[in-house]
């Protein structure tokens, strides 16, 4: 449980600090004893990407960036795999179709693998981003415990790659990650261990002002139903003392609106000691929680950032077509 609550804690960092991935990468590739394993990006035109990794051969990570992913039998699969999911590729890997290719003979081979067990983070009509973790050829099956470990990560995965594609693409039109906080064009709020609010920016101050979905009680964020309240306020306590909790630690709620609009979701993540004092200049907060509206208008919301930002006109277009596209940017890459 330990082990989890932590990795779980690192997993959520990266939204704030997105060179913690190889940390993460590495951590998780030992406690499952894979070879190595990486951030993996496929492209619907083809490309890929290797992000953030671990014991990964540079040589062979270019020549799967160059040739092999190209005529890799297991692309097709890739996309299969949603976010939050854990799936291994044993039906193709142990193939004899697959061990007669070429993929497997030149490239997968050489390299000791045997299986690949992927976990999607995030997936468009345009890509795909997986954590990919090879398996050694005389220990294919991974184990229940490991498994389970891998299962328990996915939907935090799933969670952190999410709300750090939406503040890097608020921060992308801002000059610092504190800038891109305050003009993003969705609701976040920075809590303190009791859900004393220590940070609003404007999209959330409008929120309790509405007092529709949130508002500020003796300064204290709460939800206008009491039962998401008090899921909110144990999230964050989970957050703030992530080692007293036998339920993990981040999660999401509903915020419900209107018969004709679907909630709003509220993420709440915790913060690591030190990161959000870097950014803003106040006391610690334990947790961040992200307001999202699943039918937001993300071109609206990108106006609203080169607004507060002077974003020059030449650069919005091209911006709003990534942000709509929901395109992945390129990840921190490892010289490992």
């Amino acid at each position: 449980m330990a082990c989890e609550t932590d990795l779980i804690a690192a997993i959520y960092d990266c939204v704030i600090d997105a060179s913690g991935w190889e940390g993460v990468v590495r951590r998780i590739s030992k406690a499952t004893k894979s070879i190595g394993g990486g951030l993996v990006t496929h492209r619907a035109d083809g490309t890929a990407q290797i992000g953030s990794r671990w014991n990964v051969n540079p040589f062979y990570a270019n020549a799967y960036l160059q040739h092999y992913h190209k005529i890799s039998p297991l692309i097709a699969a890739a996309w299969r795999v949603t976010p939050g999911e854990v799936k291994a590729q044993t039906h193709l890997t142990q193939s004899d179709s697959y061990k007669a290719s070429k993929f497997y003979n030149e490239w997968a081979r050489p390299q000791g693998w045997g299986d690949i067990v992927a976990v999607g983070l995030l997936r468009t009509p345009t890509a795909v981003l997986q954590l990919r973790l090879p398996r050694p050829r005389d220990a294919i099956w991974v184990q229940p415990r490991e498994w389970h470990l891998l299962q328990t990560l996915a939907p935090h995965f799933q969670r952190a790659a999410e709300l750090h594609q939406l503040l890097l693409h608020a921060r992308a039109v801002t000059n610092s990650l504190g800038a891109a906080v305050a003009a993003a064009g969705f609701a976040i709020f920075l809590l303190a261990g009791d859900c004393r609010i220590l940070f609003a920016n404007a999209i959330a101050e409008d929120l309790l002002q509405c007092g529709t979905f949130l508002r500020c009680h003796h300064g204290r964020l709460a939800a206008t139903h009491s039962c998401a309240t008090s899921r909110l306020h144990a999230l964050v306590c989970a957050a703030a003392r992530p080692a007293h909790t036998e339920d993990g630690i981040g999660g999401s709620i509903e915020l419900p609106r209107c018969a004709d609009s679907p909630p709003l979701t509220a993420h709440v993540i915790p913060l690591a000691v030190g990161q959000a004092v870097s950014i803003f200049d106040f006391d610690q907060p334990a947790a961040a929680v992200f307001v999202i509206d699943p039918a937001a208008n993300f071109g609206r919301q990108i106006k609203h950032f080169a607004t507060r930002s002077a974003l020059p006109q030449q650069r919005l277009g091209s911006l709003k077509k990534s942000f709509a596209a929901r395109a992945f940017p390129p990840l921190p890459s490892s010289s490992k």
